[in-house]
């Protein structure tokens, strides 16, 4: 707001009732006591007097000459006239007499006195306007408006001269008189300029902070507060953009991005996420339409058979331990994974055998694996042909099993499990965490397997991305060949997928 410091005070204006009464008095004295006279002008009538006798005359334009009172009597002082109504004069007593006023249609601080031309004053209602006030050179260009409306100017004497219609002093001729008061503009007033916050508008300030209940603030923005509605009605809301606003850094996940938060947790469909993410949590779809991701195979052309049987879902283990199925002559290898045994005393046990590394997966095809695994209640050397569904058990947006949708696998089961579900097929991948049993740190000489369940990719972090590259140099522990093949195959072919949902059914055994 512009400075409200006052120019130096000017004097008030004097009113025509204190000019006319000084006059009134100068005209009795020196009248002394030589006659009373009363003077009616127009339709006011005056009586002076002085000494025990009187006059009283009419006057008008057609009466009289200037300065001469009809009937012969006293001159009045020419230029005199009432001013102040229907002045009247007690009884003449031998002097000067008091002058008593009564009401007048003319009201004194509106009211000036100017020269009729026929020797007499009439009386003169001063213009209703705006005078503007002496320009401040802190404030110019400031109105009668802004100084009425954003100063107490107004109510100060140095400005009562000055603004009379915006102050309300009156009303100009021709204006409809009205006791309502117009009402406010409903506008959005933008508040002072916030130096942290300077490019904030009404809506930032309406919708971002609560200073529309706070006192200082109910002078602006009016309309984002929603204190009125605007003439023709509100705007039509501007649609919100549809975009990734990233959410705050995670101290436990440095640099993670959208698409991470979205395929990798289960943020999306939580209430503290509602404003992040839009596009990777699948809320809205940006103009132009989603930018190109990396997505699953077409697996068509492979006229691979759709599998629509029981649903489950695929963990992953490998603990070297000779396999359950491979007691009494089955597939069993000695320490270096390759040679086969016919021990029968598993290496989780103490023994020599242990599970062989061509039991590891493999790819035949884009989108078709063959592998082996532990399941609850195995029919050892039975196959089930399984395809997945694009989802994680645990994590529906999990990227790994968004990549494999489509894809199949015919496992064989060679194992089971007193930590695996009915419904959960246990795959065999080496670096997929030893379980239960370890036989591994024995076999290969090395303790830094990953988690227990889980294994190498439990203990990676980042981006899919960076996961996949993280598990790959783990892979590295692994000993050269089928073994760690089978370890790159979870990276490559099922894309670190954890804990993908599938669909499977019993099918012949292919290997």
């Amino acid at each position: 707001m512009a400075k409200t410091t006052p120019p130096p005070v000017r004097p008030m204006r004097r009113s025509v009732l204190s000019v006319s009464v000084v006059a009134l008095t100068a005209m009795l004295i020196s009248a002394g006591s030589c006659s009373t006279q009363s003077t009616t002008l127009g339709n006011d009538v005056m009586t002076v007097g002085a000494g025990s006798s009187s006059a009283t005359t009419t006057s008008s334009a057609s009466d009289a000459p200037v300065g001469t009172v009809p009937g012969g009597t006293s001159p009045l002082t020419p230029g005199m006239t009432s001013v102040v109504g229907n002045p009247t004069v007690g009884p003449s007593t031998g002097g000067p007499q008091s002058v008593s006023p009564t009401p007048s249609s003319v009201a004194p601080s509106t009211s000036s006195s100017a020269n009729d031309g026929a020797g007499g004053m009439t009386s003169v209602a001063e213009p209703c306007v705006d005078k503007e006030p002496p320009e401040d050179p802190e404030w110019p260009g400031a109105t009668c408006e802004n100084w009425a409306n954003e100063t107490p100017s107004c109510d100060e004497s140095w400005f009562s001269e000055y603004c009379d219609v915006s102050c309300g002093r009156c009303v100009p001729e021709g204006a409809p008189i009205s006791t309502e008061p117009e009402p406010e503009p409903c506008e959005d007033k933008e508040p002072p300029e916030d130096p942290e916050w300077p490019d904030a508008t009404c809506k930032n300030w309406a919708n971002e902070t609560p200073s529309c209940d706070e006192d200082w603030f109910s002078e602006y923005c009016d309309i984002s507060c929603g204190r009125c509605v605007p003439e023709g009605g509100l705007p039509e809301p501007e649609p919100e953009p549809c975009e990734n606003k990233e959410p705050p850094p995670s101290d436990e996940w440095p640099g993670a991005t959208c698409a991470e938060w979205a395929s990798e947790t289960t943020s999306c469909d939580e209430d503290w996420f509602s404003e992040y993410c839009d596009i990777s949590c699948g809320r809205c779809v940006p103009e132009g339409g989603l930018p190109p991701t990396e997505g699953p195979p077409d697996c068509s052309a492979e006229n691979l058979p759709q599998v629509t049987g029981g649903e489950g879902f695929a963990t992953r283990y490998w603990d070297c331990c000779q396999p359950h199925c491979a007691q009494n002559g089955g597939h069993k290898c000695s320490q270096d994974g390759v040679s086969m045994t016919g021990d029968n005393n598993s290496s989780c046990n103490g023994g020599g055998s242990f599970a062989c590394y061509d039991e590891a997966p493999r790819a035949v095809s884009d989108c078709l694996s063959y592998g082996h695994i532990a399941k609850t209640n195995p029919n050892c050397g039975g196959c089930y042909r399984i395809q997945f569904t694009g989802e994680g058990h645990h994590n529906a947006n999990d990227p790994g099993s968004k990549l494999i949708k489509g894809k199949q696998m015919i496992v064989k089961v060679s194992n089971t499990g007193g930590d695996v579900a009915g419904n959960q097929f246990d795959l065999m991948v080496p670096g997929g965490g030893v379980g239960q049993f370890n036989a591994c740190s024995r076999q290969w000489g090395q303790n830094e397997l990953g988690a227990q369940y889980g294994g190498f990719l439990t203990n990676c972090t980042g981006s899919h991305a960076e996961k996949k590259e993280c598990v790959r140099q783990e892979c590295m522990k692994i000993p050269e060949g089928s073994a760690r093949d089978g370890c790159f195959w979870f990276v490559d072919w099922f894309q670190v997928a954890d804990n993908p949902n599938f669909t499977s059914q019993q099918t012949d055994c292919p290997f």
